[in-house]
């Protein structure tokens, strides 16, 4: 147990950033997501919704 302590304080940034990096981009673009829908359609707005 104690290898594994040393091994993830070693080397978790190595593994750990890359793992978050994928795991968001799967929840961003993840089949059926509303968000995804919504927000490919910004540069066709022609109303400037979002803008000052």
């Amino acid at each position: 147990m104690q290898a594994i302590g040393h091994f993830l304080a070693a080397y978790g940034w190595f593994i750990g950033v890359p793992l978050l990096f994928v795991v968001a981009v799967a929840v961003i673009f993840r089949r059926g997501s509303r968000r995804i829908e919504e927000d490919r359609c910004i540069p066709f707005d022609d109303e400037g919704h979002g803008h000052d």
